[in-house]
């Protein structure tokens, strides 16, 4: 992927990989893991730092099942709502704070913090409905 030779254009940029990076290493984990050992729990988005700081510590990285129906649902809200999506990536997955997700895409904590409610809301809809694409 040739990192070395990165040419970032903003700190939006730079963000929204690394937010994308990280959900694919927390996937490819999840996917490993849950090869070894099969269970399953509910998934809490409400608090996206202590989860995302929990997550990328290593410790207890929590039920790679969660992690898997996460990636699957937020691919779904990918292709009804791209920014919401976004959003999702940059506060559960890389562990951004909503003024931190605003300025990385460029838009105001207000709306942020509206998509970042709508797509919890979804997403655990989705979850508790086991739905599929």
């Amino acid at each position: 992927m040739h990192q070395n030779r990165a040419d970032w254009r903003n700190r939006s940029q730079f963000m929204g990989v690394a937010a994308q990076l990280m959900r694919r290493l927390l996937v490819d984990h999840a996917r490993r893991r849950a090869a070894a050992k099969r269970g399953a729990s509910s998934v809490m988005l409400d608090d996206a730092r202590h989860s995302d700081a929990r997550l990328s510590r290593g410790a207890d990285i929590g039920n790679a099942e969660q992690i898997l129906a996460v990636n699957e649902a937020l691919a779904r809200l990918g292709q009804l709502d791209p920014q919401q999506a976004r959003v999702v990536e940059l506060r559960y997955f890389c562990g951004l704070s909503v003024e931190e997700a605003a300025a990385a895409m460029g838009i105001s904590p207000r709306t942020v913090k509206r998509d970042w409610a709508m797509a919890k809301a979804w997403l655990r809809a989705q979850l508790a409905s086991g739905a599929s694409a």
